[in-house]
């Protein structure tokens, strides 16, 4: 009779004692999105052995050190890709619940280490946490100066496997080149404004154009 009071007394304790503990939720429900998946997709024309990173004032993008900066691949050139995520809160703009200003910019890195800023201001981005992000640029680079970017859209072309047709339909003069599939590139050619210079085509290898340039 003893031993099950005993067993009785027992089992009240420990229902008070569960009773009177604070209680905890599970990790899931105290756990917050900490930040925002970036996807970066630039086209950038570089050379071979160069690499293009994406660089910020917020750790994920190096804080403006292009060292620590993201890395993106070339897989799909002329446009390099590369994913991080961005903490939210982590830039200089309004309260993480809004999203808050991020700033980057990319680079090229040459083979040597030397380092090739974008020029232009910094890029600007509101992240909000939990929510992807995706970025369609272009790497800006002083007009008329070699491998400048993708020309302007007044700036038309098509291609055979003989010839690649390109017409300057701007009102400026432009130095135009090819950009093919295998990351090749034609000579440079000046167009006059209404002028159309004829290149090479995509021949018996279908090496087809992706691009026309700035050069």
């Amino acid at each position: 009779m003893q031993g099950r009071n005993g067993r009785r007394v027992g089992a009240a304790l420990a229902t008070l004692a569960a009773t009177l503990l604070p209680w905890a939720p599970p990790a899931s429900a105290t756990e917050a999105p900490t930040g925002s998946p970036v996807r970066f997709r630039v086209t950038a024309t570089t050379d071979w052995g160069d690499q293009v990173l994406a660089v910020g004032n917020v750790p994920a993008l190096g804080s403006w050190d292009p060292a620590h900066g993201t890395p993106l691949d070339a897989q799909g050139y002329p446009t390099w890709s590369g994913e991080t995520v961005v903490g939210s809160g982590s830039g200089s703009g309004s309260g993480s619940g809004s999203g808050s200003d991020v700033e980057y910019k990319y680079v090229v890195r040459k083979s040597d280490g030397t380092i090739t800023w974008e020029a232009g201001p910094n890029r600007l981005m509101r992240p909000r946490s939990g929510s992807p992000v995706t970025t369609q640029d272009t790497f800006r680079v002083t007009p008329r100066t070699p491998a400048s970017g993708i020309a302007p859209t007044c700036v038309g072309w098509s291609s055979t496997w003989r010839y690649t047709s390109v017409f300057d339909g701007c009102g400026d003069t432009y130095g135009l080149q090819v950009l093919y599939q295998d990351g090749s590139r034609s000579s440079c050619r000046e167009l006059t404004a209404g002028a159309t210079a004829t290149f090479p085509g995509y021949g018996p290898y279908e090496n087809h154009p992706v691009a026309v340039n700035h050069c």
